[in-house]
Order: structure tokens, then sequence, then C-alpha cells
């Protein structure tokens, strides 16, 4: 008799599993944020058939018609509301705002959006095919020959290098040229600066191989650092604070490094790759505080690592998981191997209502699959040290085949590890150290070399999740605001560059 609730549930969760399958990429959108005054990213890729929300988080009016009114409206988007559109046909669909852009869409607030695997030539005069392997020769210097990062950067060629001097830069750097390197002299004295009136430090959109290293972004209203709807992409000794949304931050970009950097104060995550399969990118000796996430990743992985970083002191640590609100669910498939992950319960942290809902969790793995979680060290969390849950959005995303091994997960305040929700199957669990876990016996139970019993289906995770998401609705909890944080301590500079300030040499010269 006792066999009988184990093989409902095993019932429901081979159930629940397919039908969430079943459903892959049909409910999910593309968001692109509409602040005042531009379109975040300007050009985003879509499948043949996908759907772009546009969100309005601005204060001024805007809309969102079609270059030629083939589509869209001139109506007004209320603030915090948002505009569908599904693009059934491949091709290039090109955008405005009627209240800030011209009627031909030539200049002002504009946007676009690329369906299907095209070729196709947006807010540059560069074709895909002229991102090269090797340096040009040719470094441009700011300010002695161009006054800005941005004059720089429209004069460029691919291959070329942007050589920055210290000082403030009160600019959005938007990057269409293919293969630059923009460096900094100085990381900690060479600084863009976005006033909280402009969206990001630097934006990289549709062109590939840009590498931006020894730099600082800060005071963007969304993002210090953002390579959008690339191939080939590189972030080394960046630093990002207080920025309104994400430090560091690649979405639909492929085959990437992130690596020696550091953020803090981003309301969402300080470091976040998502919507990409595979991604092909490694996350390699950061640093991430007091942020509402150290890292997220939504729908992200194949061949994703996240190795050799501290994540402490945000409100929660790292949380890959799968959301129907972008493309190519489910997460899966990274690599989680080597961090220090501990403290992760600031309530003074900022944070938006999802990220609050992580407060006090180490490792959240909520709804993705067949992901290796391995020699991290995860300390002192009031929750719990490493959590497996499934997600809920448009669909039920359980998380299952997901290896857990050889970590030191201590000092949890509900527990080191739980596994909740129903249909979590497959994951198992080798040669960590740790004291309690929910269910109890989950390392025996769920061995990663004898999986005796599916440990999913305890909901006391599920149920404490349940009730942030009442409390975070609310608004009624503690945060900080992003814009209020000290700076950063001064972090490393790049070695060569070192060696170059040590020697007091004269770019310009």
């Amino acid at each position: 008799m006792k066999l009988v609730p184990f093989v409902i549930i095993v019932f429901l969760s081979s159930f629940v599993f397919f039908t969430a399958c079943d459903q892959v990429n049909k409910e999910g959108f593309t968001g692109v944020r509409v602040i005042d005054n531009s379109y975040s990213p300007p050009v985003v890729r879509i499948y043949e058939g996908g759907k772009v929300r546009f969100f309005n988080a601005g204060n001024n009016p805007h809309n969102v018609i079609a270059v030629g009114e083939g589509w869209g409206s001139y109506e007004e988007i209320p603030k915090n509301d948002y505009l569908d559109v599904t693009f059934e046909k491949e091709g290039l669909y090109k955008y405005l705002c009627s209240f800030h852009a011209s009627p031909e869409g030539d200049w002002g607030m504009v946007g676009s959006v690329v369906v299907g695997d095209i070729d196709y030539e947006d807010y540059s005069n560069f074709q895909k095919a002229d991102a090269v392997e090797s340096f040009s020769g040719e470094i441009r210097f700011v300010p002695t020959d161009y006054d800005t990062i941005q004059d720089a950067v429209n004069s460029s060629n691919p291959g070329d290098m942007i050589l920055v001097s210290p000082g403030i830069y009160y600019e959005e750097v938007i990057v269409n040229v293919p293969s630059l390197t923009i460096r900094g002299v100085d990381r900690n004295k060479t600084i863009v600066d976005g006033e909280f009136e402009r969206a990001n430090g630097f934006l990289v959109a549709g062109v590939d191989g840009v590498v931006i290293e020894n730099i600082t972004a800060r005071n963007a209203l969304l993002n210090g650092f953002y390579w959008a709807t690339v191939e080939g992409y590189r972030g080394s000794y960046l630093t990002a604070y207080n920025n309104g949304d994400y430090g560091i931050y690649a979405f639909d970009a492929v085959d990437g490094v992130l690596e020696h950097s550091y953020a803090s104060g981003s309301p969402d995550a300080g470091f976040y790759i998502g919507q990409c399969y595979p991604c092909d990118a490694v996350i390699n000796n950061v640093i991430s505080e007091n942020n509402g996430l150290g890292y997220s990743g939504t729908n992200s992985g194949g061949d994703l690592y996240i190795i050799n970083s501290i994540f402490r002191n945000n409100k929660g640590g790292i949380a890959p998981n799968t959301l129907d609100s972008e493309l190519l669910p489910p997460e899966r498939e990274s690599y989680i191997i080597g961090n220090l992950i501990e403290n992760n319960n600031n309530l003074k942290a900022p944070a938006w209502d999802a990220q609050y809902i992580s407060l006090g969790n180490g490792l959240v793995i909520a709804g993705g699959n067949n992901n290796y979680i391995k020699n991290n060290v995860i300390a002192n969390h009031d929750v719990f040290g490493l959590v497996i849950s499934a997600a809920l959005d448009d669909n039920y995303w359980p998380a299952h085949g997901n290896i857990i091994e050889e970590n030191l997960i201590i000092n949890s305040g509900k527990a080191d590890i739980a596994v909740s929700g129903v249909s979590n199957l497959r994951n198992c669990f080798e040669k960590n150290q740790f004291d309690t876990s929910i269910p109890p016996g989950i390392q025996l139970f769920s061995n990663c070399n004898f999986n005796i019993l599916p440990m999913g289906s305890d909901l006391h995770g599920l149920w404490n999740l349940i009730a942030r998401v009442i409390n975070a609705n609310t608004g009624n909890y503690e945060k900080g605001n992003w814009k209020e944080f000290d700076a950063p301590d001064p972090q490393p500079n790049m070695p060569i560059m070192k060696i170059v300030q040590n020697k007091d040499y004269n770019f310009e010269e």
C-alpha cells in the first residue's frame, strides 16, 4: 500500500515533464526594454514565429511602430506595460518610437528585430564577414586623437585598438564595428559614467569579436557592459558598479569569455549569460557582490563554465534558471566548478522582485537540467546552501539530471542541500560534505552510482519559494538603492598595463 503514493508521484512527474517539454519555444518571448529614450537592446534575433515583448520601463511617452508603418502601434505603451509583436516571416524588421525618432528611422530612438538566420547590416557599415582574427596595427587614442570613445569607435575599422587614457567619460558607447579592442590604460581611473541618464556603459549589438578590457562602467540605467546577438566576445579586467540592471551581461551571444572582472550594486545580477545554446562561454576568476544575484543565467548552457570565482554578499548567489520569457528553454549543461559562494543573505543589496525570491540561498538550480556542480565551497546561507527546484512560469519546468559532487556545503539555515518540487528526476549526489538535507538521506538514496529513489517529492522548498513570491509581489521587503552604493576598492589592472604604468610610458608618442 505504501507504494501507491510513490507510483502516483512518478506518474505525475512523467506527465508534467513531457507536457513541459512538448511546449519548448512555443510560449517564450524575447524582451526589449523601452527606456528614456532608447530600446535596449536595439537589435534582437528571434526565430520565425517568435514573439518580442516591448516593455516600457521609461517615464516619457513611448511607442513601437515599424519603419514603413507595417506593424506596431502609434498608441503609447503605458509605463510598466508592454506590447507583444509576433514575427512570422524571416527578415529584418526596423522600428522606431514616433515621439523620439525621425519618421524614416534614420536617427533617434530606433531598433531592429532580426528574424531567422539571415545576413544583415544594421547600425554598422560592416557585414558579419568583416570580422577579422588579427590586430590591424592601428591604435586610436582617446582623448588625444578623439574627444570621446564613441568618436574613436565611429572612426575605426575591424581589427583596430582603441586605447583610452584615465578620465571620466560621460557617454554611452555603442560599438558598431566588429573585431575592435577597447582598452583602458588604468582600470580604476578610466571610467565611463552614465550619470543615471544613459542606458548602458558599453553596448555591443550585432557585431562580432569585440573585446573590452581594463575599464570601469558605472551609473548606467541598465547595464555596465552588454554584448547582444554576437558571436565571439571577451570582457577582461572590467569593473561594473551601480548599474540599474546587470553589471556584465551577455544575451543571445556565443563563444565568449568574461574573466578577471568585478560587479556590484546591480539589482538584477552582477554577471549574466542568457538565451544561448550552446553558449560556448566561460566566466572565470570574477567577483560578484552586493547585487540582487551574483550570477543569473536564463535558458543558457551547453559548454558554459562558471569557474574559480567568488559570489558573496548578494541577496542570492548563483541561479541558473528556466523561464518562458526568453527563447531556448530549458537551462541546461552548465558547469559550475571551483567557486566560493558565501553569505548571500544581504538584505541591503539592491534587487528586483524576482531576485528577492533567491534571498539567503547559495546556489539555486530552478528548472535546470544536466548541470554539473563540483568542488565548490558553499557556506553561511540563511535558507539553503544548494537547492534544486522545479520552475513554474507559463509552463512547469522540472529540474532533472543534475550531478552534484565533491562540494563542501555548510552552515545553512534550513538545509545544506535540498531538492523540491514534483517531477525532479535523476538528480544525483556524490562525495559532498554537508550536514543536513531535505529530504533526509539525499546522498544515500540519490547517489550517482546507484540512484535508489527519485528524491523530488519534498515540497518544503517549493512552499518557501511560493511564500517569497507572495511577499515580493507586495514589494514589502528590504532592499538597497542601486544608485547609492560605495565605489568598490581598486581592482587589479591587466598585467601588461601594469607593466606599462610602472614604466610611465607615454602612449601618444
